[in-house]
C-alpha cells in the first residue's frame, strides 16, 4: 500500500509540472488561474450585485459569497471530467505496465487537491484585501474540502468505468456538469430556489459542500454536525460503490480498451 502511495504521488508531481510545459508563463499559471478567477468576479460582479445582496457589510459581499464555492466547483468539475476519460486516456500505459489503474486516477485528484488548496488560500488573501474578518473556523475549510475530494474522486472513478463500454460518456459528462453547475446556488443565491423548490436543494450532493463553504466565507459559521456527518456519508458511500465497481469491472475493461 506505502508503495502505491508513493507511486500515485510520484505521478501527481510529474502531472503537476507537465500541465503547464511550454506556456510562457509556465507554473505561475497555477496562481495566476485563481487569482484571474477572483478578480472577474470581484470587478465585473460585485459592484452590480452588492445593491441586490445585503448578505454582510462589505462592498465586496456578492464576492466573498460566490468565490468560495466558484473555486470548490472548479476543483470539483475538473475532477469529474479528468476522471472521466482517464482509462481510455491511459489505455497505452496500462497495457504496457502492471500498475493498477486507480493509481493514476489517485494522481490526478492529489493534484487538484494541491491546486484547491493553493486556490483557498489566494481566496483568504482576498479576504484581507477586502477587510473581511478571517477566524479560526476558517480551518474547517480543510476537512471539508478533503472530503469533496473523495466524493469528486469517487464519482469520477465510477464515470471512468463506464466510459470505455459507452463513449458517449466522454461527450455527455461536460454537458450534465455544467447542468449541474446552474442547478447549485453558487452564482445566486440559494433562496432563489429553495423557498419554491426546496428539493432541488436536498437532492444535489454538491449544495451540502457549497452551503458549509458560503456560511464559513460570509459569517465564520461552524459547520453543524448533521451538514457535516451529511457530507461524509455521502463521500464514504459513494467510495465504497466506487470501489465495489472497480474490483467488478477493471479486468473487463483491460480487455477491451
Amino acid at each position: 500500500m506505502k508503495h502505491i502511495i508513493l507511486l500515485a504521488f510520484s505521478f501527481a508531481k510529474r502531472d503537476f509540472k507537465e500541465r503547464y510545459v511550454g506556456t510562457g508563463l509556465g507554473q505561475l499559471w497555477y496562481i495566476l488561474s485563481p487569482i484571474i478567477t477572483i478578480f472577474i468576479y470581484t470587478v465585473i460582479f460585485s459592484d452590480f450585485m452588492k445593491m441586490k445582496l445585503e448578505i454582510v457589510d462589505n462592498s465586496y459581499s456578492y464576492s466573498i459569497y460566490l468565490v468560495p464555492g466558484l473555486l470548490a466547483w472548479t476543483s470539483f468539475s475538473t475532477i469529474l471530467m479528468r476522471l472521466n476519460g482517464s482509462i481510455l486516456e491511459k489505455a497505452n500505459l496500462i497495457k504496457k505496465i502492471s500498475v493498477p489503474v486507480y493509481v493514476y486516477q489517485l494522481s490526478i485528484v492529489i493534484t487538484e487537491f494541491g491546486i484547491l488548496l493553493l486556490s483557498y488560500s489566494l481566496a483568504l488573501i482576498f479576504l484581507l484585501l477586502v477587510d473581511h474578518p478571517i477566524t479560526l473556523t476558517f480551518l474547517y475549510l480543510i476537512p471539508i474540502l478533503f472530503i469533496q475530494t473523495i466524493f469528486a474522486l469517487a464519482i469520477g472513478v465510477i464515470l471512468s468505468l463506464f466510459t470505455p463500454f459507452f463513449r458517449d460518456f466522454k461527450e455527455a459528462v461536460p454537458i450534465v456538469v455544467q447542468l449541474w453547475f446552474w442547478m447549485t446556488p453558487i452564482i445566486y443565491m440559494r433562496e432563489m430556489i429553495g423557498d419554491k423548490y426546496p428539493l432541488l436543494l436536498t437532492l444535489n450532493p454538491f449544495y451540502h459542500f457549497v452551503h458549509i463553504y458560503q456560511d464559513i466565507f460570509l459569517y465564520s459559521k461552524v459547520p453543524t454536525f448533521i451538514s457535516v456527518i451529511t457530507v461524509l456519508t455521502m463521500s464514504i458511500m459513494t467510495l465504497l460503490l466506487s470501489a465495489y465497481l472497480y474490483k467488478k469491472m477493471i479486468s473487463t475493461i483491460k480487455d477491451i480498451i
